[in-house]
C-alpha cells in the first residue's frame, strides 16, 4: 500500500474517533464511566491509529525500505479499529467478555506493528537512524504490555488490591511508555526536518534509556507498592524529559534565516506540555501512590490533552503544512487557531483541577468555592476544547491530503 493511501485511511480513522469522543461527553457521566469513554476514545481510538499509521511511513522512511503489502496493512488497521471499539462498547455495558475480546484485538495489532517495524529494521538500506527505531520498538513492547493490562482489567480476571495496581500500570504503559515513546522517537529527526536544519549532536541514546528504565521502574514501582521505587522512577523519566528539551534547544540554536514553520510549533506546544507533566509526575511520585493518585487529573491534561493531541496532529500534519509557502496565510492562520484551541483547552482543563484542589483547604478554613464562584463549566469545556481542536487540525491536514491526490496543490 502506498504511503498516502495508508496516510488517508488512518488520518480519516482518526478524526472518526475524535468526532466520537467528543459527541460522547455529550452522554450523561454514569453512561460514560465519568471521563473514562471520552479519554479511551481519544487515546485507544485516535491516537493509537494516528501513531499507527505514521509510525509506518515514518519507519519506511528511516530505513529505505518498502511498504508492506496491502492486506497486512489493512489486517494491522482492522485490529486495532476493531478492538478500540469493542473496548469503548463491552466497558460502559460491563460485557467483560467484548472487553477480554476487544483488548485481545487490539493488542494484536500492535504487535503486528511491532512486525512491520522488525521487517523494515531487518531490511534497512540505511541504519543512520537506529534511536528512533529503538523508540518505535520500546513503544511497541509497552503497547503490547499496557494492552495486555487493559485486557486482564476489562475482563474482570482481576480483583482486589491487584486490580488497583493493574489499573495504574495500565494508564502509565500506555500513556508514557506507547504514545509518549512514539512521538519523541519521531521527534528526533522530525524537528529538525520542519526547521529545516542538520540535526546538532545529542546524546539521544541516553534519553531513551532514561525515559524507559524510568517508566520500567514506575512499572516495578506499582508492582511492589515501594514508594522509593516510583520515585527513582520518576526522577528518572524526568530527567529523560529535560534531556528532550536539550535536544529542542539544540536544534532551535542552529543558525538560520527563516522563522519556525507551523509544523515546528506544533512540536514545541507539544514538547512543553511533556516536559511539565513529567516533572510533575516525578514530584507528585515522591509520595508514591497517593501522591500519584492526587497526581491523575493534571497526569491526564498534560500528557493526553497537552502533549499526546498537540503531538498527534503535529504528526499528520507535519507532511501537508512543515513546507507551506507564504501565500498561503489562510491555512496557516487556521492551524494557528488549531493549535491555540488545544492549548487553551488544556490551561482550561489545568484550571478546573487547581480549583477541585483547592476546594477542601478553603473548606477547612470556613469557605466555599462553589457559593463564592460557583461551578464553572471547565472540566467539560477543557476536554471538549481540546477535542475539537484536534479534530480540527487533522481536517485541514485531510484537505490538504485531498488537494494533493487531486494534484491542485
Amino acid at each position: 500500500m502506498k504511503p498516502r493511501t495508508t496516510t488517508a485511511l488512518y488520518q480519516t480513522a482518526a478524526r472518526a474517533w475524535l468526532t466520537a469522543a467528543g459527541l460522547s461527553l455529550l452522554l450523561p457521566p454514569d453512561r460514560r464511566l465519568g471521563l473514562w469513554l471520552p479519554l479511551h476514545l481519544a487515546l485507544a481510538g485516535a491516537i493509537s491509529t494516528a501513531i499507527s499509521g505514521a509510525m509506518q511511513n515514518f519507519m519506511l522512511a528511516l530505513t529505505a525500505t518498502p511498504a508492506p503489502s496491502a492486506w497486512l496493512v489493512r489486517a494491522q488497521f482492522a485490529l486495532v479499529t476493531s478492538g478500540a471499539g469493542a473496548i469503548a462498547v463491552g466497558m460502559p455495558t460491563a460485557t467483560a467478555w467484548l472487553t477480554g475480546l476487544g483488548g485481545t484485538a487490539f493488542v494484536a495489532g500492535t504487535a503486528v506493528l511491532g512486525w512491520m517495524l522488525w521487517r523494515a529494521w531487518r531490511k534497512a538500506l540505511n541504519r543512520r537512524h537506529a534511536m528512533p527505531i529503538a523508540a518505535y520498538g520500546a513503544a511497541v513492547g509497552f503497547v503490547v504490555l499496557g494492552g495486555t493490562f487493559g485486557a486482564l482489567l476489562g475482563s474482570r480476571v482481576i480483583a482486589g488490591e491487584a486490580y488497583l495496581q493493574l489499573r495504574h500500570a495500565h494508564m502509565t504503559t500506555n500513556v508514557l511508555g506507547w504514545a509518549s515513546l512514539t512521538v519523541v522517537g519521531t521527534l528526533v529527526t522530525l524537528l529538525p526536518t520542519a526547521l529545516r536544519v542538520r540535526m546538532p549532536p545529542w546524546r539521544g541514546r541516553l534519553v531513551l534509556g532514561l525515559l524507559v528504565g524510568g517508566l520500567s521502574a514506575i512499572l516495578l514501582g506499582w508492582w511492589t507498592g515501594a514508594t522509593p521505587i516510583l520515585a527513582t522512577g520518576g526522577a528518572a523519566y524526568a530527567a529523560g524529559a529535560l534531556g528532550l528539551v536539550a535536544l529542542v534547544v539544540s536544534v532551535l540554536r542552529v543558525e538560520r534565516t527563516w522563522g519556525i514553520p507551523l509544523a515546528a510549533m506544533h512540536m514545541l506546544g507539544a514538547a512543553a506540555w511533556f516536559v511539565g507533566g513529567s516533572l510533575g509526575l516525578g514530584v507528585a511520585l515522591l509520595d508514591g501512590v497517593a501522591g500519584f493518585d492526587r497526581f491523575r487529573l493534571v497526569f491526564l491534561t498534560a500528557f493526553v490533552g497537552g502533549w499526546l493531541v498537540l503531538a498527534a496532529a503535529a504528526m499528520l500534519l507535519a507532511n501537508f503544512l512543515c513546507r507551506c509557502h507564504p501565500e498561503r496565510f489562510v491555512a496557516r492562520a487556521a492551524a494557528r487557531a488549531g493549535i491555540v484551541t488545544v492549548i487553551s483547552a488544556g490551561l482550561l482543563q489545568l484550571a478546573s483541577i487547581t480549583r477541585e484542589m483547592l476546594e477542601d483547604p478553603a473548606r477547612v478554613c470556613g469557605v466555599s468555592l462553589t457559593d463564592c464562584v460557583g461551578t464553572p463549566p471547565w472540566g467539560s469545556l477543557g476536554p471538549a476544547l481540546a477535542i475539537g481542536g484536534a479534530w480540527f487540525l487533522i481536517s485541514l491536514g485531510a484537505a490538504r491530503l485531498a488537494r494533493a491526490r487531486r494534484g491542485t496543490t
